[in-house]
């Protein structure tokens, strides 16, 4: 009956293949699941702040919540492949998004050990969900499709960033300068949270499954020692991938868009948040700069998903160099628009010009558009370029940007903005001329023979 519903259910639309039918599917269960999780991610340490005063939790929480997350990510990358490689794509994401419903729960009887021991569990699974995304779409995907689909998903995935910003204005349009969350309105807040991210989980659920699909160790006749000697070969295979010179190069890209995605989810919007010169309900302004980064994330994904065959023109390497040009004219109006202490405490003191609204809210719109310009070209050039190691192409992509965004959630508690803005310029220069020399590097001998070589020695 689960097989006949999905079949009627997921029937190919007009005009759209199958493949495409699937990645959309993917990308509609991400974007519920995502709603959820960045929403709260922008309120998470107002929350915390309020559990706080009733001396629930320590102040510090929310910040090493996310610590915790993105520690335990970081960790986890180099363990997925073989669980993705044995539970296959589709089952990978649905028990892995799982712990996204779990973390949202706790919230509604938050306690410290239950929040972090959620926000460790939640590692894991964000580990092996974005592993499992990039395996699902390379397996739908070939060389002429790949960039199609990498910024369709990220367009519509990323569109969650939008419609939270939506649901949390209309949560805190009354809310005043107060900085207290009732305990009511976190009950409401987060049992919506966990309902959108239940449905996420069953849109993944029923995801179909390509019939070319190959993992190692993934036939059903397979012996359990074969399973895990497949198993070690996926592990080594990871470490020779870690070795070659095209993924040095590409570390290096990976790392900015791990300091970026710390500054745009969490710091920028506390720098909002603690700037009292922007008004005196900073909550919905919060809001505001959600749907703004949700619009230009979905822009710019949607802009080269749907003109594909337009944008491909302009190759990789010119969209990469977009983003990174929109993002540095943006730390500088950051810099001049936010006082120094932004995000550490609540101020009152101005920077260079009085804190302007319509700065704030536009620099949100460029650092979400600024953002997808990488990471679909990151997705495209990995489902490109490794199609048939995307499994531990992408585990190590979300290593080394889950690793510097745990670096920048540490440190974030204790710099100032200008500080922030100054690593975001330098490593943003470098990760960009690391992506420009790895889509340029032809594949050596050297490259081809440890991707090829996967035996346990």
């Amino acid at each position: 009956m689960l097989r006949a519903f999905r079949r009627t259910l997921l029937r190919p639309t007009m005009g759209l293949d199958s493949n495409t039918v699937n990645v959309t599917q993917m990308s509609l269960g991400f974007l519920c699941i995502f709603f959820a999780f960045n929403s709260q991610g922008f309120i998470e340490q107002t929350v915390i702040n309020s559990k706080h005063d009733q001396g629930v939790i320590s102040k510090k929480a929310g910040y090493y919540s996310l610590a915790i997350i993105y520690g335990v990510f970081t960790v986890a990358n180099f363990f997925t492949p073989p669980i993705v490689n044995t539970l296959k794509a589709r089952w990978s994401m649905v028990l892995a998004a799982l712990t996204y419903a779990i973390f949202q729960a706790c919230f509604l009887f938050l306690n410290e050990a239950c929040l972090y021991i959620s926000s460790a569990l939640i590692g894991v699974g964000a580990a092996v969900i974005w592993t499992a995304q990039g395996k699902y779409i390379a397996i739908n995907s070939t060389s002429e499709t790949a960039t199609k689909h990498s910024s369709l998903f990220w367009g519509i995935s990323q569109i969650c960033l939008a419609l939270g910003g939506v649901f949390l204005y209309i949560v805190f349009k009354d809310a005043g300068r107060d900085p207290v969350i009732s305990n009511s309105t976190i009950f409401v807040l987060y049992g919506v949270f966990t309902a959108v991210t239940l449905v996420g989980v069953g849109l993944l659920a029923l995801l179909r499954m390509p019939s070319n699909e190959v993992l190692l160790g993934s036939s059903e006749s397979s012996s359990e020692e074969e399973v895990v000697l497949s198993t070690k070969e996926i592990v080594v295979s990871t470490m020779r991938l870690l070795t070659t010179r095209r993924m040095a190069f590409l570390s290096l890209a990976f790392m900015y868009t791990g300091i970026e995605l710390s500054f745009w989810s969490g710091i920028y919007p506390t720098c909002i948040s603690f700037t009292k010169a922007l008004g005196d309900n900073t909550k919905r302004l919060i809001a505001f700069n959600a749907i703004a980064q949700g619009l230009g994330q979905g822009l710019a994904g949607f802009l080269f998903g749907i003109m594909s065959e337009q944008t491909k023109r302009l190759g990789r390497i010119t969209i990469v160099l977009l983003g990174s040009t929109v993002h540095l004219i943006t730390f500088v109006a950051v810099y001049i628009n936010f006082p120094k202490d932004a995000p550490l405490n609540e101020t009152d003191e101005t920077a260079i010009i009085h804190p302007s609204v319509v700065i704030a809210v536009a620099c949100g719109f460029f650092l979400g558009f600024g953002d997808a310009c990488w990471n679909t070209q990151i997705f495209s050039f990995l489902v490109t370029r490794y199609n048939d190691k995307s499994t531990e192409a992408f585990s190590l992509f979300k290593f080394f940007q889950s690793l510097l965004t745990c670096a920048a959630f540490f440190y974030g508690s204790a710099i100032q903005l200008q500080w922030h803005l100054l690593i975001l310029v330098v490593t943003g220069v470098i990760g960009c001329f690391g992506f420009i020399v790895a889509e340029r590097m032809p594949a050596d001998i050297d490259e081809s023979r440890q991707l090829t070589t996967t035996h346990c020695d």
